[in-house]
């Protein structure tokens, strides 16, 4: 029997901005029902993962696979993703609804599809009460859960999340992982933060960049402040090699 290729597959990834190599041959992988939450440290890549993962950015190197296709060759494979950027890009202007069907019409939706997709997501995540809000009055989880809401609306295998937490209070931060926690047995999710409480509260993996590398793949054993542990050793360890060099 052929084994199933992953859903999300990096293949020695590397990317340069500004003249200056952010990722160094990335790979890593992820499968359906897998939280896999990427850490590093400012500047350590989590960001520019991220948009490649989702399409925004191609790689100068390596590639991304969903399900086996190359998300930068295949329309179709791009349609796999759901992406939630950390600003997430909003309308100020249209109502909830309006807004939602705006990007269900660019996704090529039919109006009786997005019709039922609109309703769907306003229900799963708790938006009807500010339906006919326009966006640019809502609050920041508010904003996120239009965000989440619009990334879902194609029904993707796959949510690439970044920074999903960032800003929100401790309430809309447990609301959230919530969320996370009811879509993961339906999609392969990839999340970036900074907050190692959340990684752990709602994450199976861990993948951790540093200076644009990966330094640590595995699954969470469940151990409280292993996570912590982990990450400090990693920081530590390149800040040593540094020191040394000088």
């Amino acid at each position: 029997m052929t084994e199933r290729p992953a859903l999300l597959e990096l293949a020695s990834v590397g990317r340069h901005l500004g003249g200056r190599a952010v990722l160094h041959a990335v790979s890593f992988s992820l499968n359906p029902g897998d939280v896999l939450g990427l850490l590093g440290a400012n500047g350590a890549g989590k960001s520019t993962t991220l948009a490649i993962i989702a399409g925004v950015l191609a790689p100068d190197s390596g590639e991304v696979r969903i399900a086996g296709q190359a998300v930068h060759d295949h329309r179709a494979a791009a349609n796999r993703i759901g992406w939630v950027p950390e600003n997430v890009p909003l309308w100020a202007e249209l109502t909830v609804t309006e807004a939602l069907d705006a990007c269900g019409r660019l996704h090529g939706l039919s109006r009786d599809i997005r019709k039922i997709a609109i309703e769907r997501e306003l229900a799963r995540l708790e938006l009807n009460a500010v339906a006919q809000r326009l966006c640019g009055q809502l609050s920041l989880g508010q904003k996120r859960r239009v965000g989440l809401a619009q990334a879902l609306l194609h029904e993707p295998e796959l949510l690439v999340l970044d920074e999903p937490g960032n800003g929100l209070d401790p309430v809309q931060s447990a609301q959230w992982q919530v969320l996370v926690k009811k879509l993961a047995p339906k999609h392969g999710i990839i999340l970036s933060s900074h907050d190692l409480a959340e990684v752990e509260a709602m994450c199976s993996r861990v993948v951790i960049l540093h200076e644009g590398k990966v330094r640590h793949d595995a699954r969470l054993d469940g151990k409280s402040g292993e996570l912590d542990r982990q990450f400090r050793a990693i920081a530590q360890k390149s800040a040593s090699k540094a020191a040394c060099a000088h």
